[in-house]
């Protein structure tokens, strides 16, 4: 039972400290430069600043394994700071997803923006769940690590999931990364 307790914790640590970003730097505060800033560790960089074919794979994989990491900062503690950030970020994404397709008309879509827009639905629809997800298991990993530093029993399996559920984490982000891939290079 204090296993279900710890992953319910986990979780609304995990969405909670992403939604306040959100709410943060769309509707609370009109200059989130530090928090972008620091999301640019934890986040996919919008499709209309980059610039090689090979850069959405990189990022679509290398943010999972940042927020994994970077998660498990302050036993936990980092998982809220980093994902806060990411949500800040996120906010610009969807804001920019907003203006872009406010600014179609049903007859004028154009195809190089809306390839970007693709970009933009799978890092929020995929990558960002993935990183939701990976950040939990990091929590996870962190506090049975914490808990075994203070000598409290704890299933090995409370340990050894995260990393074997993580590998799942990395291959599906991989495989989204290679769509985002060939999505731009059409853009």
């Amino acid at each position: 039972m204090q296993e279900q307790r710890w992953q319910a914790a986990f979780w609304l640590l995990v969405v909670g400290s992403w939604v306040t970003g959100v709410v943060y730097g769309k509707w609370l505060d009109g200059d989130t430069g530090f928090f972008v800033d620091l999301s640019q560790a934890v986040s996919v960089t919008t499709p209309f600043s980059l610039e090689f074919w090979w850069q959405p794979l990189a990022y679509f994989v290398l943010t999972v394994i940042s927020v994994f990491a970077l998660s498990q900062l302050g036993f936990g503690a980092g998982a809220g700071v980093f994902l806060f950030a990411r949500g800040t970020y996120d906010s610009t994404l969807i804001t920019q997803l907003e203006t872009t397709v406010g600014g179609w008309s049903l007859t004028n879509v154009p195809i190089d923006e809306s390839f970007k827009i693709l970009i933009i639905g799978l890092i929020l629809a995929v990558n960002l769940p993935l990183c939701l997800w990976a950040a939990h298991l990091g929590t996870q990993r962190s506090v049975y690590l914490l808990q075994r530093l203070r000598g409290v029993p704890v299933k090995p399996e409370f340990g050894s999931v995260p990393l074997s559920s993580f590998l799942m984490i990395l291959a599906a982000s991989v495989a989204v990364g290679l769509i985002a891939t060939f999505l731009f290079s059409y853009a």
